[in-house]
């Protein structure tokens, strides 16, 4: 079995194991609203839209947004139809589908790299780290619905998160940059 065989298969016990121990009837709604949230990125959108709304937590908004605008190219546009994964319920027959079948690959997971882009863009660039906290930690709990609801394996998840982590990286440190250049124009014009 090459190593990719291997992977897969440790990757869909861990799924299947995470499953056996989470999953309850009376958990499974709480976990669909909680995926929900991350549907093409409705959630993410509306909040940036709504923090581009005000003066004082515009650039917050605009670096979220453009977080999320690239982690969507680099995800659903890039990585997605280049590895092109195969779902797991449809390779392990112990894991329980227990929403449709999203209709694309399985790595990374868009539900997570859509989720962390915004959310670490705004750890990263608010003054409240609190609130920057809690959109991480939103963002791993939709990245977490998605295994408990079967539609990913844990590394689709984790790739995900990561992605995100970075897509929201480069955009801090493209932005530092920015103004970095914007500061010594405007000095030097002095």
């Amino acid at each position: 079995m090459d190593f990719w065989a291997q992977w897969t298969q440790a990757d869909g016990q861990l799924l299947i194991g995470l499953q056996r121990i989470f999953v309850h009837d009376g958990l499974t709604p709480v976990m669909k609203a909680i995926s929900l949230l991350g549907d093409a990125g409705a959630f993410w959108i509306l909040l940036c839209l709504a923090l581009i709304a005000f003066r004082k937590t515009r650039k917050i908004g605009i670096l979220a947004g453009v977080s999320l605008v690239l982690c969507f190219i680099c995800c659903n546009l890039c990585i997605k139809p280049v590895v092109d994964r195969t779902r797991p319920w449809i390779l392990f027959d112990q894991v329980m589908r227990l929403i449709p079948d999203p209709g694309d690959s399985s790595f990374p997971s868009g539900h997570s790299a859509a989720s962390m882009a915004p959310a670490m863009a705004i750890l990263l660039n608010g003054a409240n780290k609190k609130y920057g906290a809690a959109a991480v930690t939103l963002a791993i709990l939709i990245g977490f619905s998605r295994l408990y609801l079967g539609v990913h394996f844990p590394s689709d998840v984790c790739g995900g998160l990561i992605l995100g982590v970075i897509c929201a990286c480069i955009v801090y440190y493209a932005n530092k940059w920015r103004e970095r250049s914007l500061n010594h124009e405007v000095s030097n014009q002095r």
